[in-house]
């Protein structure tokens, strides 16, 4: 006993500088275990402390963690072989550790197992990174999943790429200008579809994109048979609470247009030959906004008659809001004889305002003066339209159709600085894993959409009710002086609940658990308190019906 006395205090000296936490823990027998040494480490990251030892398991912890832990050392013990396992517990400040153990058995002169070492290493970063990630990589698919139907009938190439660039889903289009499937596209770097010269160039806008929108950048991409195409590319950020998940390449193929924009440096009635026969609207306007020559398809596209009294009328059209604008545009322009492009908004005879994207392109005379600009202006309002669809995603659930966590925490943060006097309740359905394994996801989702309609059936005015993902759900609180608010509202919610919810032949039996955090005249933020709300709820699950933290 002597040389393990000698053994354990070198072993002291050496583990209390150490940041992982050491223990070693006497074997009494097969199922008893006390605590014979603990560093500092161990001490400060856990409920131990230097009452613990000297104490066996069982006085320690709680039934179920005995358990556990004796289970382990027990199966040391017996195998006479080292073990590893992963585990988490809530520190003494309730946050949420995850550990990664090693167990090593330490025999006597007789060879019996007298004492076994537990060598424990914090790894709640490493897991928080990967489930970040994890997470990221799964909005991504799911996100292009909900929306594929919508891509599809896009003509531009889409695809979506990870922050690394690397490609996670595609449009059908994109797969027949690729020449890959899209199985095939998914996991490759995006820039090896980018022709050598453009790379560079493409890989700095991209970069950019992470610190603020990007205009259109031109660039050239090589398909798997080798063939070129041009192309307008942007790219559009996908985010939920703040952080860059990856992004939406979108690139419209410009072979055409750049084919015929060639046409337009020759003459008027040549002009005029190729005008009557495209789709897009071509116009010929002179250094005053005189409309020199405008091509029949206005007619059908911009929907006033072309005739002899048609000069003034496509100026006459521009929405009040972009006329300022769009004559800054052609004046910037004419005198840079350079290309533009812009976005506005025209008068249709039949179907009131439209938007129609405009590019001008300077036609000049011998002597350098401005001959002309050759206008080619289409009608893009179904682009807005999927613009508009596509921020829909972005800040609503796709599911309930109600707002989502970044949503949420905007609307949120914008009421929190207008005033203190604010609640927020987070709840979830309890066991709800039960119902998706049980049934099946379509059950599952079938019973997370009318629990949200139930939800916003309780709420009204500056109050809302968000979706965070899966089972949990949200309320924003106004105007709460006290808890008397937010335990009416909770017991509004527990009503609406008491009826089952069914679904197809099933019906359900709810059980929620809500837990709350109120604002308070002390600086505060949104995070802190959703924070507050969620240890409230887990205690509530804990049966321990705490309502408030």
């Amino acid at each position: 006993m002597k040389n393990e006395g000698t053994a354990l205090s070198f072993a002291r000296i050496l583990t209390e500088g150490i940041k992982e936490m050491v223990m070693v823990i006497r074997v009494n027998g097969v199922a008893s275990f006390t605590y014979e040494f603990l560093n500092s480490a161990a001490m400060e990251k856990t409920i131990l402390n230097p009452a613990s030892i000297g104490k066996t398991i069982d006085e320690v912890h709680t039934p179920e963690i005995a358990f556990f832990l004796k289970e382990r050392y027990a199966k040391v013990v017996k195998t006479k072989e080292s073990a590893h396992y992963e585990d988490f517990y809530y520190s003494s400040e309730n946050a949420l550790v995850y550990t990664k153990s090693s167990l090593t058995p330490l025999y006597g002169d007789n060879g019996t197992c007298t004492h076994i070492v537990s060598h424990t290493t914090d790894i709640t970063n490493e897991k928080m990174t990967k489930k970040k990630k994890q997470a990221s990589h799964d909005y991504l698919v799911e996100n292009f999943t909900r929306s594929q139907s919508l891509f599809d009938n896009n003509t531009d190439i889409i695809v979506t790429v990870d922050t690394d660039g690397f490609i996670t889903g595609g449009n059908s289009v994109s797969s027949r200008y690729s020449g890959y499937s899209i199985n095939d596209l998914v996991g490759k770097d995006m820039f090896d579809f980018v022709v050598v010269k453009d790379r560079k160039l493409a890989k700095e806008h991209f970069n950019l994109s992470v610190a603020r929108e990007m205009k259109d950048q031109r660039a050239h991409l090589i398909n798997k048979s080798g063939n070129v195409i041009a192309c307008l590319v942007k790219f559009v950020r996908i985010t939920t609470d703040h952080d860059v998940l990856g992004y939406y390449v979108v690139a419209k193929d410009m072979t055409e247009l750049d084919k015929r924009a060639e046409f337009y440096k020759v003459e008027k009635e040549n002009y005029q030959i190729i005008a009557e026969n495209v789709h897009d609207v071509i116009m010929l306007v002179g250094q005053f906004k005189e409309c020199l020559y405008i091509s029949p398809s206005a007619e059908t596209i911009f929907g006033f008659p072309v005739n002899a009294d048609f000069k003034g009328t496509f100026f006459d059209r521009i929405h009040s809001e972009d006329r300022a604008v769009v004559s800054s545009i052609f004046e910037w322009t004419t005198q840079k004889c350079i290309r533009s492009q812009s976005q506005f908004r025209l008068l249709h005879e039949e179907k009131s305002w439209i938007w129609i994207e405009v590019s001008g392109t300077p036609v000049l005379a011998e002597d350098g003066s401005l001959k002309h600009m050759v206008i080619i202006a289409r009608d893009i309002s179904i682009q807005k339209e999927y613009e508009n669809r596509l921020k829909h995603f972005a800040y609503f659930d796709a599911l309930t159709e109600l707002p989502n966590r970044r949503y949420f925490q905007e609307y949120a943060n914008d009421r929190l600085e207008q005033s203190q006097d604010i609640a927020i309740m987070i709840l979830d359905i309890d066991d709800f894993k039960e119902i998706n394994d049980l049934w099946g996801h379509e059950i599952g989702d079938s019973v997370i959409q009318e629990f949200g309609h139930r939800l916003t059936g309780c709420v009204q005015g500056e109050n809302i009710v968000a979706r965070l993902g899966g089972d949990e759900f949200i309320l924003l609180l106004t105007n709460v002086t006290s808890d008397k608010r937010v335990k009416e509202m909770a017991n509004a919610i527990y009503l609406a609940m008491e009826t089952p919810i069914n679904v197809q032949h099933l019906s359900f039996d709810l059980s929620i658990s809500i837990g709350s955090a109120l604002g308070s005249a002390e600086k505060t933020t949104i995070s802190a308190m959703m924070k507050r709300a969620d240890l409230a709820m887990y205690q509530a699950k804990q049966k321990e019906k705490t309502l408030f933290t």
